[in-house]
């Protein structure tokens, strides 16, 4: 049996959301904003689940879940990193060490509350049959590339750009490899480790072979600003 891992990251700063409240716990309704996103993915039926957070953070997250989630069991709790990948990072690392069986692992944003369950459903299929596999939306607007001064120089295409989302579902050992090597890289400043990488897609398609796309709808924003907020709050 396909035993799968939900890798849930809410140990964000929230630098572009102006407020004193972190953004993941923005209470909606009385609940945190985090807990929708939680709520959203487990209506598919995960296997375990990590909670990357910032230490900091870790009691009133886990006060909120115990209050808010029926089945709190196979919750894991890890420390997040510096950036995102750290974190990632960290939770791949702690399902390794502490032997938790994962087949498939699913990396989402905590801030992400409105990805639906055939969303979901559809990435896994296509995961079980590519092994490494993003729920992206299509691109609408006409997209230009400028210089470093703003001038266009180029239309792109948007048959072929899709706009990034999350979860962004990986087989575990391999991704796993391949995160390691990044992070290697990055110690040493080699390759794709001269940069912090903000997408978990972009270091498989490095280090381990090609990353498939499962159409989402557009609604499945990741929520940075006062605006996504209303967005999402009218959606309730």
């Amino acid at each position: 049996m396909i035993k799968t891992t939900l890798i849930l990251l809410i140990a964000g700063k929230s630098k572009r959301f102006a407020g004193k409240i972190k953004k993941q716990f923005i209470k909606v309704n009385n609940k945190p904003l985090f807990i929708y996103t939680l709520e959203a993915m487990l209506k598919f039926k995960f296997n375990n689940i990590i909670i990357v957070s910032s230490k900091k953070d870790l009691n009133n997250i886990k006060k909120e879940i115990n209050k808010n989630i029926l089945n709190s069991k196979n919750i894991y709790y890890v420390n997040g990193g510096k950036e995102r990948v750290f974190s990632v990072y960290n939770a791949m690392r702690f399902i390794k060490d502490n032997n938790i069986k994962t087949d498939i692992v699913f990396i989402h944003d905590g801030v992400r509350p409105i990805v639906s369950k055939n969303e979901i459903k559809e990435l896994y299929k296509e995961v079980l049959e590519k092994n490494a596999a993003i729920l992206a939306s299509k691109i609408t607007d006409t997209i230009k590339k400028v210089d470093s001064k703003k001038n266009i120089i180029e239309t792109i295409d948007r048959n072929f750009i899709y706009r990034a989302s999350t979860p962004q579902a990986f087989g575990y050992r391999i991704y796993m490899v391949a995160m390691e090597r990044y992070i290697n890289d990055f110690n040493y400043k080699k390759r794709l480790g001269k940069k912090i990488v903000t997408d978990d897609a972009e270091i498989y398609s490095a280090y381990a072979g090609k990353v498939s796309i499962v159409e989402c709808s557009s609604n499945n924003i990741k929520i940075t600003n006062k605006e996504d907020l209303n967005f999402f709050l009218n959606l309730l």
